[in-house]
């Protein structure tokens, strides 16, 4: 049984996006002479996933910034270890000066 809700959400949810169709996650089409402005996505690229039907502008502007303020976020992971072979191919400056001295 699902719980009776009232009013919008209070968290909003990332909407799973995917290309256009139409003009191939671009959102430009080609036309005669000059590009046109895909219809199909509001220029965007990027549709709902599951319905395939363009955002309306208002949640197309939230779900892009939800997207950068995600892709940022895992950009700033911390990696894998460095391993040895990793940590001896890097310049050494810690010598005098800034010196890239390996020490063989």
């Amino acid at each position: 049984m699902e719980k009776k809700t009232h009013g919008p959400a209070f968290v909003r949810r990332q909407i799973p996006l995917t290309d256009c169709p139409s003009c191939a996650g671009k959102g430009l089409i080609k036309g005669l002479f000059h590009q046109l402005e895909c219809i199909g996505c509001h220029a965007s690229g990027l549709v709902h996933a599951e319905t395939l039907e363009p955002l309306p502008v208002e949640d197309l502007v939230v779900q892009l910034g939800m997207l950068i303020r995600r892709e940022r976020h895992l950009a700033t992971l911390p990696q894998e270890p460095m391993t040895m072979a990793d940590l001896y191919q890097q310049t050494n400056t810690r010598g005098p000066g800034g010196s890239a001295m390996k020490g063989d």
